[in-house]
């Protein structure tokens, strides 16, 4: 186990064995998601967004592409409706 200390600014300095086991080296991104009362860490890797399906937790049931645009669309004209005002 590490431990790092988060400064005024809010950042902590990733520990070099962390860094070493997970690939991580200047300049990476990572993604931090949040799990109940931890934060879990995992570095960004170069990757099609069709290989992300699944990483996330589910919350709901998908509710197909149709209704999916429908909502986008419905959004977009709401948007533009308050841009046009």
């Amino acid at each position: 186990m590490s431990l790092s200390r988060m400064t005024r600014k809010g950042q902590i300095t990733i520990p070099k064995d962390v860094r070493e086991t997970l690939g991580i080296e200047h300049s990476d991104y990572v993604v931090v998601v949040v799990d109940g009362d931890k934060a879990i860490l995992s570095p960004v890797r170069e990757e099609k967004l069709a290989d992300l399906k699944g990483r996330l937790p589910v919350t709901r049931p998908h509710p197909g592409g149709e209704e999916v645009r429908r909502l986008v669309g419905k959004d977009l004209g709401t948007r533009g409706k308050k841009a046009g005002q």
